[in-house]
């Protein structure tokens, strides 16, 4: 199930307490909440703490580190009294950059730096092949963006065996859970969808007399800046949320960071060319079907009228082609507007999905207003009224979209990929199709700046959602992943 759900906090902390009773029933309150073992073949590992909403889950901990030679649950368990034992002893403290040193009879006491949002420490494990940590506190409650327990390449160590125990839940008693919590984002997704379709009737707004006279005046300056905004929102949306935040959630699928990397490359790439490989096949299907359409009189006549008929007939290819590409390429392109949003709803939560949401829509309006002016042109001609029922048409694959997602179960690491696709595709819609408009040669020097102070605008738009916005960190889920209780804010 995806690393974001915390269905199975409350049967973890009565795990906790049904260890804490066993050892009580040994002789002894139990003074740990968490516990795991580790395979330690390398000599030195670094232990992190990291601020989580602006602060420490807590000024310190309380660790013991038992050293051992193997590392099972059932070495585990045999320590487990001697590691409660030893949580009650005077403790050595630590301070940043400090060393643990695995041995009997030693406690340390951690304690993080405040002025710095992470503090680190030294695992010397040279004597030993594996090491039993106790913790006063679970080590993810101290996680924001990375793992709790590092080797010195920066790779995430997972326990082999920890307390408590959180296969004793079932699997299927968690499910309704997760889906609750996961349906949780069903309206908002909904919701955002049909917004971001209601910008295709955008285009109404040139029936208003004076804004199309404005348009058409002023046609180079106003596609300039609209553009302009367009890119700026596009770009920061990219950047700042969707290439960032895809990095944290293709990370949860594969260990390894070269795996890593060569998916989430290879997903931005596919996303950006994603909307060349639509406009030629549309282009090339739509240049066909207006060939074989038009009439045979055209290939066969002669005169002033096979004259006549043959300059018809490319410009109906044009026509076919222009609405093709319009129509189909904005079906697609509003498909995959709907998965995004939808995976960033459901997997980094409500502020994340409607940033993206936001920067969806602030990126439809200008290409909804360029493919209302494109088929209500010359060359193509359709009726205002047809042009507007088209585009909303071919914009509802945006709900389509939505719900695909939403009644598929989709992993974190598959939105992570679809996340760095959306940030592809974002990029060559901003790079490609609006910046040239701003270069546009006829543009004034005025004109010019008024479309770079468009693009900041956009940008700007984008950055005020960061400031309210927390990173979307997944928990630690690999082989025996620790989960983050409730309580401690990760989106």
């Amino acid at each position: 199930m995806a690393a974001f759900e915390c269905a199975s906090v409350r049967m973890i902390m009565f795990a906790s307490t049904f260890s804490r009773s066993v050892l009580a029933g040994a002789g002894g309150a139990a003074n740990f909440e968490w516990a795991g073992i580790f395979d330690t073949s390398q000599n030195m590992y670094v232990w992190t703490a990291q601020k989580v909403g602006g602060s420490y889950a807590d000024p310190g901990m309380k660790l013991v580190a038992l050293p051992s030679q193997t590392s099972s649950e059932s070495v585990l368990h045999s320590l487990e009294v001697e590691g409660n034992q030893t949580m009650t002893l005077a403790c050595q403290q630590l301070v940043s950059g400090g060393v643990i040193t695995p041995a009997r009879n030693r406690c340390y006491q951690l304690n993080f730096d405040q002025t710095v949002w992470q503090t680190l420490f030294k695992v010397d494990s040279s004597g030993t092949q594996a090491i039993a940590f106790f913790a006063e506190h679970f080590p993810t409650e101290f996680e924001s963006t990375a793992h709790y327990l590092k080797d010195i390449n920066g790779t995430d160590i997972e326990p082999e065996a920890q307390l408590p125990e959180t296969t004793a839940t079932p699997a299927a008693s968690a499910a309704p859970a997760d889906k609750k919590d996961k349906d949780k984002h069903n309206g908002a997704i909904m919701g955002a969808a049909v917004l971001v379709n209601l910008v295709t009737l955008i285009g109404v707004v040139f029936l208003v007399p004076v804004l199309a006279k404005m348009a058409t005046n002023y046609s180079t300056e106003f596609e300039g800046v609209v553009c302009g905004f367009a890119a700026g929102a596009l770009l920061a949306c990219a950047f700042f949320l969707l290439l960032f935040e895809a990095t944290h959630l293709v990370g949860t699928g594969w260990s390894k960071e070269v795996d890593v990397l060569w998916r989430w490359g290879t997903m931005i790439l596919a996303g950006f060319v994603l909307p060349a490989l639509i406009d030629n096949v549309v282009a090339t299907v739509a240049t066909k079907a207006a060939s074989q359409n038009a009439p045979p009189e055209a290939a066969v006549a002669d005169g002033e009228t096979g004259s006549s008929l043959k300059q018809e007939g490319p410009d109906m290819v044009a026509r076919s082609r222009i609405i093709g590409g319009v129509l189909i390429g904005d079906f697609f392109h509003n498909l995959c507007d709907g998965f995004f949003i939808a995976a960033a709803f459901r997997g980094c939560g409500d502020s994340f999905g409607w940033g993206v949401a936001l920067a969806t829509i602030l990126h439809e309006l200008p290409q909804e207003i360029a493919d209302y002016a494109i088929l209500t042109s010359s060359q193509v001609a359709l009726h205002p009224l047809k042009a507007l029922v088209a585009n909303f048409i071919s914009g509802l694959s945006v709900i389509l979209g939505a719900i695909i997602i939403i009644t598929t179960e989709v992993q974190d690491d598959g939105i992570g990929l679809l996340l760095a696709f959306g940030g592809g595709a974002y990029l060559h819609v901003a790079a490609v199709d609006c910046m040239p408009k701003i270069y546009n040669k006829n543009l004034s020097l005025s004109g010019r700046l008024s479309c770079l102070v468009a693009f900041m605008i956009g940008a700007i738009l984008i950055g005020l959602i960061l400031l309210d916005h927390e990173h979307c960190v997944p928990a630690s889920s690999g082989a025996g992943g620790s989960p983050k209780p409730s309580g401690h804010h990760h989106h």
